[in-house]
């Protein structure tokens, strides 16, 4: 019994250590504009709005977003292939260049994991 349950921490540590870290893409548009967000055939807002963020593995993904021009009122859809890295989240934004929309990449920000973020793990230490 000690074995298998000294085995199964040693798996939960392995498996912890290596999902500690995702990636994720973040999708804003500029004031007053709605958009969908399909990210490899999935939508991921059923309601237009302004702004979607996504979690997952890294990998690549196929983006389309579908923006809808508050000048002309009609839908139009870009398309872009994103490469998400592990630990980083890009952050995209739908703006309209001679009233075309676009898929520009704002920043890259770093993702750090729950357990580097929870500051009692760090305090074991006694205050003297």
């Amino acid at each position: 019994m000690k074995k298998a349950y000294l085995l199964l921490v040693l798996i939960f540590a392995v498996s912890a250590k290596i999902y500690a870290y995702d990636s994720g893409i973040a999708l804003s548009t500029e004031k007053g504009v709605s958009m969908q967000v399909y990210v490899n055939g999935k939508l991921y807002n059923r309601e237009p709005g302004k702004f979607v963020r996504v979690r997952s593995t890294p990998g690549i993904f196929n983006i389309e977003v579908r923006v809808l021009n508050p000048s002309n009122k009609k839908w139009y859809s870009v398309k872009k292939e994103v490469r998400a890295q592990k630990g980083f989240e890009l952050q995209y934004k739908v703006v309209f260049v001679n009233s075309k929309p676009e898929l520009v990449e704002v920043k890259k920000y770093p993702i750090y994991s729950r357990y580097f973020l929870n500051p009692s793990l760090y305090n074991r230490h006694s205050v003297t």
